[in-house]
């Protein structure tokens, strides 16, 4: 029987089953996007790498964009950066966790373990606020010229043009099931109080004490399962459940975008309460990421695509989390906070490494099998398999400058891998240059995990495989 070309499917996001010879696929440091006008429609492009802005000592804390000027807790510090990178120490704010900030477009309000600090951009002042109704928050958001923020056991809302202090009666309690509350999020002028079972929707009516109604009939049975995981693009907020799924939310209804995959991994790990949820925008695509630190692992969704949109993000070789733990826009680019360096870098879609540091790309594709030449279960042979993707694009010296994917394959479901070989995808104008893999292996189901370290950028369309069936003897 002779071989036959046919397609096989190169692109797409992660989906790694519980059971591997289910599903193994797997999508690092590329993200999946539908070209609708493009020879092929689906295709993998390399993630932008980090180039760094400014550096000072200091693990993130957090980011905050204050009327077009970037703020950072670094260490136990307040800075402002500038466009430039040059970091201005404004004072002290104590302690080590994640916070939460809010403001007024003056007023810088940050909430952390060691208190509620106000920063005035007028003054320059960083002062504790005292306020009995206010000490021990753990979150605080801003609508309608008034801060809410939250404990335990209940909210307060502030006076109106002075997050400082606050009213005993405007105290409220969670009224719609007896868990306690988690943090207060405002999403298109909606205040989302999450709790750990649930997450009710409320409204400022500005009038009464306190000056929030409930919105009737906008309760989600699913609570918030981390403090810093809720993050919204402009369309749609995004948090992670009580129930080890991620959440979004648009237009009032909540669905479900984690792959059961995902959810099932995410179960796992030992501790998820300390996830850290971001959104961004890389090419016009909002997208939300989300990283485990206990699990060293971040996820990657791409808001167009929905559930088939996730991929992970990785810093150096050995795998783990992303080293970036903040995610801001300002000055008309992405900044990305390191969590542990004390640098800040902008996303830059002409840089393929990670401030210096190798930038792994991974794809593990989805099988190929005797269903492609309708032998459905039949033992086949491979003589063949093409890549069809962007060549050319080497560097004019040094490591790239001969840049080459490393092919591997697997017959068990990616449960062990056999080396390949090692295709040259460029030199720098080798543009019609065509990458191939040979292989005479016989197989019952095979998939191929591309890997990719060199500098360059590298850009997945789609795959055909030379097959043809043959007796298992």
């Amino acid at each position: 029987m002779t071989f036959r070309t046919v397609p096989v499917q190169i692109t797409g996001g992660s989906y790694l089953s519980q059971s591997r010879p289910l599903s193994s696929q797997q999508t690092i440091n590329l993200y999946p996007k539908i070209v609708p006008q493009g020879k092929e429609q689906a295709v993998l492009f390399s993630f932008p790498g980090l180039k760094r802005l400014g550096s000072e000592l200091g693990a993130d804390r957090g980011l905050h964009r204050m009327a077009e000027v970037l703020y950072q807790v670094k260490g136990t510090r307040l800075y402002t950066i500038d466009k430039f990178g040059a970091h201005s120490d404004l004072g002290a704010i104590e302690g080590s966790d994640r916070c939460i900030m809010a403001d007024d477009g003056i007023n810088l309000f940050i909430v952390s373990a060691s208190g509620v600090y106000r920063y005035n951009s007028d003054t320059g002042a960083i002062d504790i606020v005292t306020d009995t109704n206010i000490v021990g928050a753990k979150s605080v958001a801003f609508i309608n010229n008034q801060f809410i923020y939250t404990n335990d056991k209940f909210s307060v809302v502030s006076n109106v043009g002075d997050g400082s202090t606050a009213n005993g009666l405007n105290i409220i309690g969670e009224e719609s099931l007896p868990d306690d509350m988690v943090r207060d999020f405002v999403f298109d002028d909606i205040i989302y109080r999450c709790s750990e079972r649930s997450i009710v929707a409320w409204y400022n009516s500005g009038v009464g004490n306190p000056p929030i109604e409930k919105l009737q009939g906008r309760i989600f049975q699913v609570g918030l399962a981390a403090i810093h995981s809720i993050a919204r693009t402009d369309d749609a907020l995004y948090w992670l459940g009580d129930d080890f799924s991620i959440y979004q939310s648009n237009a009032g209804a909540k669905v479900k975008v984690s792959t059961d995959a995902i959810s099932n991994e995410i179960q796992s790990y030992g501790k998820v309460s300390d996830a850290i949820g971001r959104t961004f925008i890389v090419d016009g695509i909002s997208f939300y990421a989300i990283t485990f630190p206990t699990g060293g692992k971040t996820f990657v969704i791409s808001e167009s695509l929905g559930a088939q949109g996730w991929f992970e993000l990785s810093s150096g070789i050995e795998g783990g989390a992303y080293q970036g733990s903040s995610f801001i826009e300002c000055y008309g680019k992405t900044h990305v906070a390191d969590e542990k360096n004390g640098n800040i870098y902008t996303l830059c879609n002409k840089t393929f490494t990670n401030d210096g540091e190798t930038m792994q790309r991974v794809r593990v594709t989805s099988s190929a099998n005797g269903d492609l030449i309708g032998a459905k279960g039949q033992f086949v042979q491979m003589s063949k398999a093409k890549f069809i993707m962007e060549t050319g694009n080497g560097l004019i010296s040094g490591q790239g400058e001969d840049p080459r994917i490393m092919v591997e394959y697997s017959d068990n479901g990616g449960k062990s891998w056999k080396h390949g070989g090692w295709p040259r995808i460029g030199r720098l104008g080798e543009n019609t240059l065509q990458v191939n893999f040979f292989n005479m292996g016989k197989f019952y189901d095979r998939i191929f995990r591309i890997t990719m370290t060199d500098p360059v950028p590298l850009y997945l369309y789609s795959a055909t495989i030379d097959i043809r069936q043959v007796n298992n003897g």
